[in-house]
C-alpha cells in the first residue's frame, strides 16, 4: 500500500485525543489490521509491511499481562497503550486504564520490528502501539593499565639475584631427595710399597705415583695471575724484642772491654 493511500487512511478515521479503556471487550475493533497498521505513518513502510505480515500468520513476539500500571512480559515495556483503534475505523491516541481494578488482568500479543511494537488485546483485537525500551548497556571499565616498571630499584646493588631466592642452606639435597644417584663409597686408605729408584720406605696410597714409579712431593700451588707473592710486615713487637736484644749485647761488649781495660791497669801497676 502507498504511502499516499495511508495517509488517506489515516485522514478517513475517526480520532480521539484521548479515551478511557473502563470496559476491554466493550467495543472491539472491526477493521482491517492492514489499514489500522497503515495509519501509523510515522513507522517506515518497510517495517510495517513486515509488521502487517506477523500479524496476518500469528507470530508474536510473547504474550504478555495487562494490568491497570504495566504491561508484563519477558521483556520490558512502558505501561502507556496509545494509537488504540475501535470500532470500525476509530482510534484514540492516548488511552487510560485508572478505572481498572488493581487485581484485572488482560491477555495480549506483542509484535514488535526494528523497535516499533503492536499490542492487540485478546479480548477486545484493538490494534494498538506500545513501547518496548532498549536493554541498558553496562559501561565497560577501560582497561586497567599496568604501571611502568622501576629500573632504579635496585641500582647500585651487588647482587644480581633474585631478591626472594633462598638461602644455600635452603636449597634442598638433590641426592637425599632421589635426583641424583648416591655416590661411590670412597676406598679405605691404606699403604702400598711402590718400588722407588732411590728410596725403598713405603709411600700412602694417597700420594701421587708418575710413569716410571717416580713419587713427587705435593707441592703448593704457585701465586695465580694477578695475585704477586706479599713478603710479611713484622709486627711492632718484633722490632721492640730486637731492639732489646742489640741492647743487651751492647751493655755485655762494654762491660767486657771495662773488665779488659781494669785488669792491664792492675798488671801495669
Amino acid at each position: 500500500m502507498s504511502t499516499l493511500f495511508a495517509i488517506t487512511l489515516a485522514a478517513a478515521a475517526t480520532v480521539q485525543p484521548s479515551c478511557s479503556w473502563d470496559r476491554p471487550g466493550a467495543n472491539p475493533y472491526t477493521g482491517n489490521t492492514d489499514a489500522a497498521i497503515d495509519r501509523y505513518t510515522d513507522i517506515p513502510e518497510r517495517t510495517r509491511v513486515k509488521l502487517k505480515h506477523r500479524l496476518a500468520y500469528g507470530n508474536p513476539d510473547e504474550m504478555v499481562s495487562i494490568t491497570r500500571d504495566a504491561i508484563t512480559g519477558k521483556y520490558n515495556y512502558d505501561p502507556e497503550i496509545r494509537d488504540m483503534h475501535f470500532g470500525a475505523a476509530s482510534v484514540c491516541h492516548t488511552v487510560t486504564r485508572s478505572k481498572w481494578s488493581p487485581k484485572r488482568e488482560e491477555p495480549g500479543a506483542v509484535y514488535c520490528v526494528d523497535q516499533h511494537c503492536i499490542l492487540v488485546p485478546k479480548i477486545c483485537g484493538n490494534v494498538s502501539r506500545i513501547a518496548r525500551p532498549r536493554p541498558a548497556v553496562a559501561a565497560v571499565p577501560p582497561p586497567a593499565v599496568a604501571p611502568a616498571p622501576n629500573w632504579n630499584d635496585h641500582v647500585g646493588d651487588s647482587d644480581l639475584g633474585l631478591v626472594d631466592a633462598p638461602m644455600i642452606e635452603d636449597v634442598p639435597n638433590l641426592r637425599t631427595a632421589g635426583f641424583l644417584p648416591a655416590p661411590m663409597p670412597a676406598a679405605p686408605v691404606e699403604e702400598r710399597v711402590v718400588e722407588q729408584p732411590f728410596a725403598g720406605r713405603p709411600v700412602p696410597a694417597n700420594q701421587p705415583v708418575f710413569p716410571g714409579g717416580s713419587v713427587r712431593p705435593i707441592l703448593p700451588p704457585p701465586n695465580p695471575p694477578g695475585n704477586p707473592h706479599v713478603t710479611p710486615v713484622p709486627e711492632p713487637e718484633t722490632y721492640a724484642m730486637l731492639l732489646s736484644g742489640l741492647g743487651l749485647l751492647g751493655f755485655a761488649a762494654r762491660r767486657k772491654r771495662r773488665a779488659a781495660a781494669a785488669v792491664a791497669a792492675h798488671t801495669a801497676a
